[in-house]
């Protein structure tokens, strides 16, 4: 009856101590309590560090180029959206409608602006997705998003600049004197809809809870009528 052994692995053993390295083909084993060796091959004619990336292939750090091991995801953050509202924010020239200089809390508000339309949470949680958005990046920020210095202390500048900011954009978009109204009202569904993008769960300003919710608002100017509506949930 013939007994299958299994394959020793091997392993490639490098000797230095001769004027050229080289490189023993090996497979350890134990026999008697002893750890044992058998040499199977030599490899001459290769540098130092050719022989190690041949050592490293024989314990498996080595990986084919192209293989699906080649490709490694170290991070992974959300970057079109903030980038896209980010462009459109300054080709708008609201960075220069809230400071005609470029300083760090007016990209710290535009970061503020273009999260709230992206993640529509409050501020700390804004903060918090650092680790999950390349909006603080792109804004300027780099490393850990801190609420205070980058979030309260901006709006603090946003609030000293309220009167100047409100004339530049009146100047903007408002002729002879125009007259806007603006308000914003809810309503809440019964049914689902699963696939809608405006509408989801939350609580109104008439007490609804357990129902999906739609937010509407409404802006008024001599030109005409125009309405925007979007998902509420808080």
């Amino acid at each position: 009856m013939a007994i299958k052994r299994k394959p020793l692995p091997l392993h490639l053993e490098i000797q230095r101590h001769r004027g050229n390295p080289v490189g023993l083909i090996r497979s350890s084993f134990r026999e008697n309590g002893k750890v044992r060796h058998s040499t199977h091959g030599r490899i001459t004619g290769l540098s130092l560090e050719q022989l190690k990336l041949l050592q490293a292939a024989f314990r498996g750090d080595v990986v084919p180029k192209g293989s699906a091991e080649d490709f490694q995801i170290l991070a992974s953050k959300e970057y079109g959206a903030s980038y896209a509202l980010l462009e459109l924010a300054k080709e708008l020239g609201l960075d220069r409608a809230l400071y005609s200089r470029k300083e760090a809390w007016v990209q710290d508000c535009l970061a503020m602006i273009v999260g709230r339309l992206v993640y529509a949470g409050s501020k700390l949680s804004l903060s918090n997705q650092w680790k999950n958005t390349a909006l603080w990046e792109l804004s300027g920020v780099e490393g850990k998003v801190d609420v205070d210095l980058h979030c309260y202390l901006p709006m603090d500048r946003l609030l000293e600049r309220q009167s100047a900011i409100q004339r530049t954009l009146a100047a903007r978009h408002l002729k002879d004197g125009h007259l806007v109204l603006y308000d914003i009202t809810s309503s809440y569904f019964e049914g689902a809809y699963t696939q809608s993008d405006i509408v989801t769960f939350g609580y109104n300003r008439d007490a609804k809870r357990g129902h999906e919710q739609m937010v509407i608002a409404l802006l008024l100017q001599r030109g005409g009528l125009s309405g925007r509506s979007r998902s509420f949930c808080r």
